[in-house]
């Protein structure tokens, strides 16, 4: 049996890690293709080393662009890609351009394809994201959901695939690098390179379009960010850099910006700090998972646990907003159930469902 599983941003290639190590102890041939949807290093390559997965087979250099380009190029260079080495299945992660143009290659070349991080929804069609996971989900052939919500969400879409409850595959690798990064000694070290010394701090990312791209929204994001007047450590993301060089808006002095840091480095600052603010996704569940409360700057969110947990918060980009919303859940105790992400071996699980030749299609059972 062959897998062929493509990634193309640094989520993607961290909840992948685990099923691609899972897969190969398994002894099942797989093939790694990269899109190059992320194809600066410290975006892509560093979490490849880092991980300690094996370099990818295959890097198809789309780089960047709008999302109908992204989308196309990868449909276009993956398809040569399966023609050269047929799989019999191909799996697809998360809700990125890459995660749609492979998933839409592997339909039109009835390759069965499957879905990591399936159901998840925002319900939110403003979201490319919430487009791109929709529609690979309804084409899917195995759909790996890593929470009850999410096979509710895909119970009540009536989705064609067979789903499985596996739990969530970046739990797997936190789990497993929790050693590392909950090390005192490892905190201090990795603090000290960003230029935290001792005392109170958050963590930021930044990097949605829908916040970077409306100077308005970054403008309010920034100066709310500037009135909570504490020390707030920044890993940058180039989209971001970009857009606030061509903009001119200021960076508060409380702000402290680094580069982009490995995975490791970056759950050892977030459970060390006393707050995550991010738009971002994963963000939200490794903070949950770490007992760090979280302000996501969204008007929604698909990890609807953290929500209803309490550990997690809404704000809008406004400067009121962002101000208020982050000394609210500042240094928040908090006890999380991380049992509604699995039990930590949800890699494991999906790599014998597809050795084990359970997923069939609703549409292929009717055919027989």
């Amino acid at each position: 049996m062959i897998v062929t599983l493509v990634t193309g941003t640094r989520p993607q290639i961290i909840k992948s890690a685990p099923l691609l190590l899972a897969l190969q102890e398994g002894g099942v041939t797989t093939r790694f293709i990269h899109t190059g949807q992320h194809y600066d290093f410290q975006l892509a390559a560093q979490f490849i080393e880092e991980l300690e997965i094996p370099k990818p087979d295959c890097n198809l250099e789309v780089g960047s662009g709008t999302s109908a380009y992204q989308t196309y190029e990868v449909i276009s260079r993956l398809e040569r890609e399966l023609e050269r080495e047929r799989p019999d299945y191909l799996v697809v992660p998360g809700d990125t351009n890459s995660a749609l143009g492979a998933a839409l290659a592997g339909f039109k070349m009835d390759i069965p394809t499957c879905h990591l991080e399936s159901g998840l929804r925002s319900y939110d069609m403003y979201m490319q994201e919430e487009i791109n996971r929709r529609l690979v989900d309804h084409g899917a052939t195995g759909l790996f959901a890593p929470t009850k919500i999410a096979v509710e969400n895909l119970e009540k879409e009536n989705v064609i695939g067979s789903v499985f409850l596996t739990g969530d595959t970046m739990y797997d690798i936190l789990q497993n690098r929790l050693p590392i990064f909950s090390n005192s000694s490892y905190q201090e070290e990795e603090m000290k390179k960003v230029g935290i010394s001792e005392g109170s701090f958050a963590v930021l990312t930044l990097h949605r379009r829908e916040n970077v791209d409306i100077p308005d929204r970054l403008t309010g994001i920034m100066k709310g960010l500037a009135t909570v007047s504490r020390k707030i450590v920044f890993p940058m993301h180039p989209r971001t850099k970009k857009r606030l060089e061509e903009t001119g808006i200021q960076i508060p002095k409380n702000l402290e910006v680094v580069d982009p840091v490995p995975y490791t480095t970056m759950m050892a600052l977030v459970s060390k700090s006393d707050l995550l603010i991010t738009d971002s996704g994963g963000l939200q569940k490794e903070a949950y998972l770490l007992n760090t409360p979280c302000v996501t700057i969204r008007d929604n969110t698909e990890w609807v646990e953290t929500i209803e947990a309490g550990a997690n918060i809404l704000a809008l980009p406004t400067a009121e907003d962002v101000s208020t919303k982050a000394l609210k859940m500042w240094g928040l105790k908090t006890n999380n159930d991380a049992s509604v992400y699995g039990d930590g071996r949800a890699a494991e699980r999906i790599a014998e469902i597809l050795s084990s030749g359970e997923i069939q299609t609703k549409r292929s059972m009717m055919v027989e």
